[in-house]
C-alpha cells in the first residue's frame, strides 16, 4: 500500500467521529471521567477530538485544556460547547501534540485517550509527545493513556477479512450505523493502515450511506512504551489490560498506562 496516498481526511473524520466513538471500548469514557473526578484539579487532554471527554469533564467543574491538530475536529467541538452549560473552563489549542507549548506548566492530570499516541507514525515524535506531557505536569501530576495491544494474533493475521467494530443506533433518526475495519499491518515499520467503514441503514434496513475512512497507527509493544517513558522522564506506576483494572496479559485488547514524573 502506498503510505503517501493513505492519509487521514480529518474533515470527513470530524463529521463521523462521534458515531465511531459511540462504539469505543466498553468502560473507556467512564474510566477517564472517573480519573478526572478522582484526581481533581486541572486537566490537559491531548487529542481532544470533538470533546467526548473534555466537555463532560468541564461540566463536572474541571478546568480543561484540549489540544488537537485537526481544525475540523475543534470546530465541531466549539459548536457543541454552545449547547451545554459548563461549570469549568474549556480552552482549545490547535497544535500537533508532539510540538505544543503552553504557558501553563502545572497540570494536575494529563490524558491521551483513544489510542491517540499511536496516531503519531514516527517513533521520535511519539517520544516528543510524552516529553511534552512531562513538561506540562505539576510535580505530583498523573499521566494516563491507552494503546491497543499488538498481539501476535492481531498483527500477523493475514486473513484480509473485514471485522466488526460495533453497531450504533440513532433512535431519534431511526438509523443504524454498522462500523467495520480492515487492517493492513506492516511489522517492519510497526504501522497499521486501517480502512474503517461506516454503513448507515434506515429503519427498513435499506443502505442510505457508506463511507470509508483511512486511519494510520504506529503501534507500540509494551517494552517500546517503557523505553519511551524512560526517555521522557516518566515512570510507570500502574499498568492494566482493561478499563476495569484487569491485570494485563497477552490476551488483553488494551494497554492502559498510569505514570508520574521520575
Amino acid at each position: 500500500m502506498d503510505a503517501a496516498s493513505f492519509t487521514m481526511d480529518y474533515t470527513r473524520w470530524a463529521a463521523r467521529y462521534d458515531i465511531f466513538y459511540e462504539a469505543a471500548p466498553e468502560g473507556e469514557l467512564e474510566f477517564y471521567l472517573n480519573a478526572i473526578g478522582r484526581d481533581g484539579g486541572s486537566v490537559l487532554e491531548l487529542g481532544v477530538g470533538t470533546g467526548r471527554i473534555a466537555i463532560p469533564a468541564a461540566m463536572m467543574g474541571r478546568d480543561v485544556t484540549g489540544v488537537d491538530l485537526s481544525r475540523p475536529m475543534l470546530e465541531c467541538l466549539r459548536q457543541k460547547i454552545g449547547d451545554v452549560s459548563m461549570a469549568g473552563n474549556l480552552e482549545l489549542v490547535e497544535s500537533d501534540i508532539s510540538e505544543f507549548e503552553l504557558q501553563k506548566r502545572d497540570f494536575d492530570l494529563v490524558i491521551i485517550p483513544a489510542h491517540t499516541l499511536a496516531l503519531i507514525t514516527d517513533a521520535s515524535r511519539q517520544v516528543a509527545a510524552l516529553k511534552r506531557c512531562a513538561m506540562h505536569m505539576a510535580p505530583d501530576a498523573v499521566l494516563i493513556f491507552n494503546l491497543f495491544n499488538p498481539s501476535d494474533d492481531l498483527i500477523n493475521d493475514d486473513s484480509g477479512e473485514r471485522f466488526l467494530l460495533g453497531v450504533v443506533v440513532d433512535e431519534d433518526r431511526e438509523v443504524r450505523h454498522v462500523l467495520s475495519g480492515d487492517n493492513d499491518f506492516d511489522t517492519e515499520t510497526q504501522t497499521n493502515h486501517c480502512v474503517q467503514t461506516i454503513e448507515s441503514f434506515d429503519r427498513h434496513g435499506d443502505l442510505i450511506d457508506r463511507e470509508e475512512l483511512n486511519v494510520v497507527f504506529r503501534y507500540l509493544h509494551h517494552d517500546d512504551v517503557l523505553e519511551m517513558l524512560d526517555q521522557a522522564g516518566l515512570e510507570l506506576v500502574e499498568f492494566f489490560g482493561d478499563f476495569d483494572g484487569t491485570p494485563f496479559d497477552d490476551d488483553c485488547e488494551e494497554m492502559i498506562y498510569i505514570c508520574r514524573l521520575e
